[in-house]
């Protein structure tokens, strides 16, 4: 009987490990300089937030690559997916304005293994020149 409650903390603590180790994982394979083959993009189902965010175009105008988890997060703010800890890869989903009025477009930041960005991608080749359109036709604010 004793032996069973001295396993029983080893136990917990064995799930509590599991359970924070998987939490610490990617979605795609990254490479240590931040890149990756082929990344992989969470479903949109698993949004934290499901109708995305309306990013202050001018901000994310800002966005490249070398900047630092802080700053990305004052410029657009925290990720829309809950991909765990010490990740090395953050999801958006951004409005961007049209033509004819918005789409809803996936973005993702890759970082190196110092946390730095250096990828910078859109879901999708429409989303990518309907952004870099509105961000060339927004005005630095006053």
């Amino acid at each position: 009987m004793q032996k069973r409650f001295k396993q029983l903390p080893l136990a917990c603590a064995g799930i509590v490990l599991g359970l924070t180790l998987a939490g610490c994982g990617n979605l795609s394979k990254i490479d240590s300089q931040g890149r990756s083959a082929s990344p992989v993009w969470p479903d949109l189902s698993m949004a934290m937030q499901p109708k995305g965010s309306y990013p202050d175009l001018y901000h994310l105008s800002m966005v490249k690559a070398g900047m630092n988890k802080d700053q990305l997060y004052e410029l657009i703010g925290r990720p829309h997916f809950q991909e765990g800890f010490y990740v090395r890869e953050w999801d958006y989903l951004f409005h961007i304005p049209t033509a004819e009025g918005e789409t809803l477009c996936q973005y993702k930041i890759l970082f190196d293994r110092h946390r730095t960005a250096r990828t910078l991608l859109w879901r999708t080749p429409a989303c990518e020149e309907a952004a870099k359109l509105a961000m060339r036709n927004v005005k630095k604010p006053s």
